[in-house]
């Protein structure tokens, strides 16, 4: 009888352990100041150039260039990080490039120097995208490891959108290079707070065993793709027709989002414009993250394609309004809406299916594949749509963007 006791007593201390939200680690809140920083100043860059004389092309240029350092920063801080079996100095690394790389765009007199100093920018800063997620899994218990990264991202996310209220508060009344100050004064405590509160333990983080958890979205995710922990590559069986699927996807996004605050000014409207649109983008993924998670049960394709065709809606409003010029505001802003509510569900199944897809022994790699595919588009659609922008206007880019769209979806259907 009493070892009988002794199971069910040991049982339900196991059930409870998974009936209870654990308790979250202080450091996820080191990285608010942070991403209030980087969400506020996100569309700055594009409306700086525009101010100093660049164009279309030049915007294009410069998304792609700050996304292939980026690529290539995630992978270079991941593998020193593992090497190193340290995180904290990496994250450091990331929040002190905040106020030192905006600080400098206020200082700059041409287009040329602030493409470089933002492609600088952009590789010191994806110290800060995969290596945080390795700490999240050092910090809280495996069991926890989901909650604890959709936590964290709720954060990260929240903090986003409250960096773009500001920017749109602060743009009435501050110039630009002003703004980049602000910025960077913004994102300064989280240098302090992260050394005072971040704690870590050297740690091997297996690549190929880890999965991808559905709630792992971080909010740079919607302007380029970023890296889960994930640097080997590997075309895993059936995964072939959806590497190209998003493919196209994700040139698709470089026509659309670089190019989009570019419309908006070439058209008279103000920066607070832009501000609250990329307000109202943000803020609709944020509120449907974890409802979107917690509706995959009934089929991750599903929920995939239903993106797409919400993405595609946001394409089709685009091409309206670059026809029909008074209807361009409203029109504007209803894609916007519409492309921040399908990343919540693209960007949850996607890594989802892919991580189903792929055998156990595959799945780091798949997700790396499917990393490098995302950028590659990524950095095609950017470059590509620039040249286009400056050449045959925005109408037909945001055709070509939904054309691709349409063929994703085809091939997913296949």
């Amino acid at each position: 009888m009493s070892q009988r006791v002794a199971v069910a007593v040991r049982n339900a201390s196991v059930a409870n352990r998974y009936r209870y939200i654990p308790k979250m680690p202080g450091w996820f809140y080191s990285f608010v100041p942070f991403k209030v920083a980087t969400g506020g100043s996100s569309a700055l860059v594009s409306l700086y150039l525009l101010e100093l004389g660049g164009n279309a092309s030049t915007v294009g240029l410069t998304f792609a260039l700050s996304s292939l350092a980026s690529m290539l920063g995630a992978l270079f801080w991941g593998r020193v990080s593992d090497r190193m079996l340290r995180r904290k100095p990496f994250i450091l690394l990331g929040f002190a490039s905040v106020p030192l790389f905006l600080t400098a765009m206020a200082f700059v007199k041409t287009p040329a120097q602030l493409i470089a100093v933002n492609t600088a920018y952009a590789f010191f800063l994806a110290s800060t995208l995969s290596v945080p997620i390795a700490l999240v899994l050092r910090s809280v218990r495996k069991h926890s490891w989901d909650h604890a990264i959709g936590k964290f991202n709720e954060i990260s996310g929240w903090g986003w959108v409250l960096g773009l209220v500001l920017g749109f508060g602060l743009s009435r009344f501050l110039t630009m290079p002003q703004l980049f100050i602000a910025f960077a004064i913004l994102g300064l405590p989280s240098v302090f707070m992260g050394e005072r509160m971040i704690r870590e333990a050297p740690i091997y983080i297996n690549r190929r065993s880890i999965k991808a958890f559905g709630n792992y979205v971080v909010e740079k995710a919607r302007y380029f793709p970023s890296f889960i922990l994930h640097t080997n590559f590997s075309l895993p069986e059936g995964l072939g027709r959806f590497y190209v699927a998003f493919l196209l996807f994700w040139i698709s996004a470089g026509l659309y989002f670089p190019q989009m605050p570019v419309l908006l000014t070439s058209e008279g409207y103000t920066r607070e414009v832009v501000y609250l649109a990329l307000i109202a983008n943000s803020a609709v993924s944020a509120m449907n993250y974890t409802r979107v998670g917690a509706a995959m049960g009934g089929g991750k394709e599903g929920v995939l394609r239903r993106g797409l065709l919400l993405r595609a809606g946001a394409f089709a409003a685009m091409v309206l309004g670059t026809l029909v010029s008074p209807a361009l505001l409203p029109l504007a802003f209803a894609s916007y809406i519409l492309a921040g509510y399908s990343w919540a569900f693209i960007g949850i199944s996607s890594t989802a299916i892919v991580s189903e897809r792929a055998g156990e022994k595959e799945k780091g790699s798949a997700m790396g594949t499917y990393n490098v595919v995302g950028s590659a588009g990524y950095i095609t659609g950017s470059a590509l749509g620039g040249l286009a922008a400056s050449t045959v206007g925005f109408a037909p880019i945001f055709g070509a963007g939904l054309l691709l769209l349409g063929a994703s979806i085809a091939l997913l259907k296949k």
